[in-house]
């Protein structure tokens, strides 16, 4: 050790620590984090040129589907032209609304007309069905409820669960001559 001494002096020796102990600070608190930083960097930069190409290729179905969503499409159920019924012809609503249940697996429990708005002339005919019946057919039935042309609303519908099905109650208008 005093070979070591003699050969550099000990100012010089405390010149050479203080100098490696700078070296391994700026290692430590410089290089290290800014090496980590950039791997994050460079992950992020990843993660968003991933994220541009997913854009790049989904570009095409989004400009297609906004194209189709700025199309006017007529949402409403086909309409048939409004006819007033005759005042014979209350038979044959009745046969008709019956067939259109049968046609649509429902049950026709009774079928009601509103008398008294047959006297007072008003020009429409209130009726009152009872069904019971699938809910998915309930809605064709809708549907094909809406193709009668002396039909002019349905008042109210009050659905009830009954044992594995459903019971219907509808009130609709009809005009009439």
């Amino acid at each position: 050790m005093k070979k070591i001494l003699t050969i550099l002096p000990t100012q010089s020796l405390i010149y050479c620590l203080i100098c490696g102990a700078g070296i391994i600070v700026f290692i430590f608190l410089i290089i290290i984090p800014s090496h980590n930083i950039s791997a994050e960097l460079d992950q992020d930069i990843k993660k968003l040129n991933d994220h541009i190409e997913k854009q790049r290729i989904l570009r095409p179905v989004f400009d297609s589907l906004l194209k189709r969503a700025k199309e006017e499409k007529s949402t409403d159920l086909p309409s048939t032209p409004k006819l007033k019924i005759e005042r014979g012809d209350i038979n044959k609503i009745s046969e008709l609304l019956q067939a259109i249940a049968r046609r649509h697996e429902l049950k026709v429990q009774d079928i009601k007309t509103d008398v008294r708005e047959l006297m007072d002339n008003s020009g429409y005919m209130p009726m009152n069905l009872n069904l019971t019946g699938n809910f998915m057919n309930f809605r064709d039935f809708l549907v094909d409820l809406g193709t009668i042309a002396s039909l002019e609303h349905i008042e109210e519908l009050n659905i009830r669960a009954i044992a594995a099905n459903r019971e219907y109650k509808l009130r609709i208008w009809l005009a009439q001559k």
